[in-house]
């Protein structure tokens, strides 16, 4: 099927696509919504990555930097409060801390004005060029935190908004093996995750959405095909298709859930112990009711 021109209104534009959907016995959700899309540190996809990143560096960055939603960061008010906690946890003085996946800074710069030496690390040269233009005292690198090669450096990790479960498996093990070399002996790796109550009640479904006027997945006219499918207590994942006059681009999103053991029998063969488990980044006292849990864990010496 060939790329559709984006000047002819919505409902004339998406109808060969919602008909061929119907042919498949996918079910149409017939409405134009906004989602707020959560970005990852991995998107897989079934073209060019470069081509990719590029295309939505603009609007991942304004995700980020947008204090009304918790979307690539987190709320102003949230932040606040995870800094606080962080700070209150068991650290040596002039700690080093290595945020991965550290977006445009939000996080990294107050760490560094309550005094840690902080280190900052994103794939998108578009959020560390924005992060060194807001703060110059923190360290800012550009590059992927599965193939980061610090030795004994860190005394805490930190990767905040649920990315550890946006990875699959192998990924996991290899974030895990590279972050117990990159902290010193008895250093910390901070993350959270979702829980399998996220899941709970939720059904598959499909949507599309129409953009006129560009959105967060291209800045050019188009249109997004969604479909969200959940597996149980395993994990959520999502297909988007986006389809504009340039050509057609689908993204695979997943998480996967985890509970207190199944989170335990994972990172322990990786050399680490699980130190505390809280509700969310900024503390709070964990229970089976939280569709979120922040876990700290403690490298062996």
């Amino acid at each position: 099927m060939g790329s559709p021109r984006l000047n002819r209104n919505s409902a004339e534009l998406c109808k060969p696509f919602l008909d061929e959907l119907r042919m498949h016995k996918v079910e149409v959700e017939t409405r134009t919504i906004w989602r707020r899309f959560k970005t990852k540190q991995r998107l897989m996809y079934e073209i060019d990555k470069p081509c990719v990143l590029f295309a939505i560096a603009k609007q991942m960055l304004e995700a980020h930097l947008d204090p009304n939603i918790d979307a690539a960061s987190y709320k102003p008010e949230s932040i606040d409060r995870l800094v606080e906690w962080i700070m209150s946890l068991p650290l040596p003085e002039n700690a080093r801390l290595l945020d991965i996946g550290c977006g445009s800074g939000l996080y990294t710069k107050q760490f560094t004005e309550r005094g840690l030496r902080v280190t900052g690390l994103d794939f998108s040269e578009n959020s560390i060029n924005y992060a060194r233009a807001h703060d110059v005292e923190s360290e800012y690198i550009i590059g992927d935190y599965l193939t980061m090669e610090f030795e004994n450096t860190f005394d805490i990790v930190t990767l905040i908004m649920c990315d550890y479960g946006a990875l699959i498996p192998d990924e996991r093990r290899n974030l895990l093996h590279r972050v117990y070399g990159a902290l010193r002996p008895g250093g910390l790796f901070l993350f959270d995750v979702l829980t399998p109550l996220r899941g709970k009640g939720k059904s598959d479904r499909t949507r599309w959405e129409v953009n006129p006027n560009g959105g967060f997945m291209s800045p050019n006219p188009h249109i997004c095909l969604y479909a969200d499918n959940y597996y149980g207590e395993i994990a959520e994942g999502q297909r988007i298709v986006v389809i504009e006059e340039q050509g057609v681009r689908c993204f695979n999103l997943w998480d996967y859930y985890f509970t207190k053991q199944a989170l335990t029998d994972e990172v322990t063969p990786a050399g680490f112990t699980l130190e505390g488990v809280y509700t969310c980044v900024a503390g709070g006292l964990y229970t089976d009711e939280t569709q979120r849990m922040c876990v700290v864990l403690r490298r062996g010496r």
